[in-house]
Order: structure tokens, then sequence, then C-alpha cells
């Protein structure tokens, strides 16, 4: 039976896309995809911003004076 696990590599090891247990010691053929870098570069980049909005969670926000959007104007 064959198996396919999609996933990638970040700093020489593999992370799949989904949770997969494999037994120890089984035999693996391992294929390498040719893919734009361009879009793993925004990978990256999405994944930092995400790291960045995670550690800011906890920040504290100034309470800044509201804007009154209901107000009337003259053309």
């Amino acid at each position: 039976m064959l198996l396919t696990i999609q996933g990638f590599f970040v700093e020489g090891k593999f992370i799949s896309n989904e949770a997969v247990k494999i037994p120890d010691h089984k035999k693996a053929i391992v294929t390498i995809l040719e893919e734009d870098t361009a879009k793993t570069n925004k990978m990256a980049e999405w994944k930092e911003c995400l790291r960045l909005l995670d550690e800011s969670m906890d920040e504290e926000v100034p309470d800044f004076p509201r804007a009154n959007l209901h107000r009337e104007f003259a053309l």
C-alpha cells in the first residue's frame, strides 16, 4: 500500500500538512517538487506576521479618541 503525505521542509525537517502517525523503520520515497520560491517566501512572511500577531495579543492598547462619523457636512 502507498501513502502520500503532503508537506514542506523547514530547516531540514519535514512538516506535514496533516497529523500522520508513521511507524518507525518504514521505507519511504521523498519527491521534492519544483515550486516558485516567491510563494515559499510569502508563506514564511505570512507565518512571521501571524507569530507577531500572536505576540501582540497581550499588549496594552492606548485609548484613542473616537471619531464622529455620523456628523453632517457640506459638499
